[in-house]
């Protein structure tokens, strides 16, 4: 049922469609807050270039594949919520993003903004700047481990 190795169709759950999206929308706005805090100038310019690169540029390229390659079309905001949060088997690196593309913008939302919140709280400790880093950190390496295979 949720086969991409095939291009088989993919059902995305709808509890994946909604919460993935809200957590990738919070991370994107504690990766702004991360720059925030520096400078906002930089931290909105961040926040934009965010909002267009994740649900322009990724949105139209999950998009790519036929409708009637998703058993439920989500216009691709199941992608994007699989590619961050869902199981390996609906990531669909193959067909929609290909794996460099997804390291890309994997970087771009969770390793580069986690480096700078630590970066900013070495430079300038406070609380909050730890604190985001930490969310940052685990929102990333969560992320990461949603890419590893499970033996069965």
């Amino acid at each position: 049922m949720t086969d991409t190795t095939t291009g088989r169709p993919i059902f995305f759950p709808t509890t994946l469609v909604l919460l993935g999206n809200i957590a990738l929308a919070v991370w994107i706005v504690l990766d702004a807050v991360a720059f925030l805090l520096v400078d906002i100038t930089i931290g909105v310019v961040f926040f934009l270039v965010m909002l267009i690169a994740v649900y322009g540029v990724l949105h139209i390229i999950g998009c790519l594949r036929p409708c009637y390659n998703c058993i439920k079309c989500t216009h691709g905001m199941g992608r994007l919520a699989a590619l961050y949060f869902g199981k390996r088997i609906l990531k669909d690196y193959k067909y929609s993003y290909h794996l460099p593309i997804a390291i890309f913008f994997s970087l771009l939302i969770g390793a580069f903004p986690a480096g700078f919140a630590l970066f900013s709280a070495l430079q300038n400790f406070t609380i909050i700047k730890a604190a985001v880093f930490v969310i940052l950190l685990a929102l990333t390496i969560y992320s990461g481990l949603t890419w590893r295979t499970t033996k069965r």
